[in-house]
């Protein structure tokens, strides 16, 4: 082998051992790079990391804190509401409770009015019971009568004898029960009470048979007009008594009985003139009678009527003449006021101008003499 060719292996040598040389350092450096690339992206890496799990501590942190606020305020707002509803129900509870304490009051009120209405019952109940035993007896009615044709009287005329007398004697020695001294030409007028309750309760008795009370009918009907037929031949005199006489009836339900359904028995008390009259009528036809009084006093005493008004003109006179005078003073006293309000109002007015040393002669100010 040449020298030359020696040569050429050994340069090829060593061209191969530098590009071996260079390959290996540039896959060194790759290998670097990539290290460093490799650390960085792990540096990066961990940064990020960081970060995302800072952020997240934050985020969380964050979210807590809002969470927090939002669970307080919730809290907050939930605390005020029940206690807004707590309030309005012990509110509302307060009111039923008022509610149901007025009303359980009312209800025991009406209760106690109850039970004084159901003794008030009870005891009517026993008065009516003694009533319908007193009814039952005849004199007993005819007392019960004579009592409330009294008390009507009484009511309407006092204890005046000159309008009424109980128990009186005609010349015929029949005693009627009242007489009213009424005006002429009525006269003397008299009343006799009168109570046929006897039949009347029979013929709406339910326990009696339909003939039973046909017949009770007819007998309360002979009792009424055997009553008006004797108060007629009694107590209706010619030239002493009035020209009619009164049946007084008691009991308003017999009244209205006999004026509702016996036609007949009106038409014989017209015949006979003797009215019947009931504690209503009766009361209507007294009214009437006392203002007729009182317009017969009225024309009986008209001069001293009129003597008193001439009187009563002569004060009133006499009053407008005082009233005059005094109504004079008192307008010269609000006249003299006036000007002593006047005057004290300058007086004012100048102790304010001397006050603030407004002296001048043009002061509007005199002293009068």
């Amino acid at each position: 082998m040449s020298n030359e060719t020696i040569l050429i292996l050994v340069v090829l040598l060593i061209v191969v051992l530098l590009i071996f040389f260079m390959m290996f350092r540039f896959q060194k450096s790759i290998l670097l790079q990539m290290n460093e690339n490799e650390k960085n992206r792990i540096k990066e890496t961990t940064e990020l990391r960081d970060k995302v799990n800072s952020d997240l501590i934050n985020f969380q942190n964050t979210i807590n804190s809002s969470m927090k606020e939002d669970f307080n305020r919730l809290n907050d707002t939930t605390v005020n509401r029940l206690v807004t509803i707590e309030e309005k129900v012990n509110t509302s509870m307060q009111k039923g409770f008022n509610a149901t304490y007025e009303s359980f009051s009312k209800i025991m009120e009406q209760m106690a009015r109850i039970d004084t209405t159901q003794k008030n019952l009870e005891n009517l109940s026993t008065s009516i019971n003694s009533l319908q035993s007193v009814l039952t007896d005849k004199k007993n009615r005819g007392t019960f009568g004579e009592v409330e044709l009294y008390s009507i009287l009484e009511h309407q005329f006092g204890l005046n004898t000159n309008r009424y007398e109980k128990q009186f004697k005609l010349s015929n020695d029949k005693i009627v029960d009242a007489v009213i001294h009424a005006p002429e030409p009525l006269g003397l007028i008299c009343i006799d009470s009168k109570f046929p309750l006897e039949n009347y309760n029979r013929m709406y008795n339910d326990e009696l048979t339909k003939e039973e009370r046909e017949k009770a009918k007819n007998a309360f009907r002979s009792d009424v007009l055997y009553k008006i037929k004797n108060i007629a031949s009694k107590y209706i005199i010619p030239g002493e008594t009035a020209e009619f006489a009164y049946m007084f009836i008691p009991a308003e339900a017999v009244f209205s009985e006999i004026y509702g359904r016996f036609n007949d028995i009106i038409n014989v008390s017209y015949n006979y003139h003797v009215y019947l009259v009931s504690p209503t009528n009766l009361m209507a036809y007294l009214t009437a009678m006392r203002a007729i009084y009182l317009g017969q006093e009225k024309n009986e005493r008209v001069e001293e009527i009129q003597q008193e008004f001439i009187r009563l003109g002569k004060e009133f006179n006499r009053f407008e003449s005082r009233f005059e005078k005094v109504h004079s003073d008192f307008k010269k006293t609000y006249n003299d006021m006036q000007d002593v309000s006047i005057t004290t109002n300058k007086i004012i007015q100048r102790f304010k101008d001397i006050e603030e040393v407004k002296l001048d002669n043009s002061s509007s100010f005199k002293i009068e003499e």
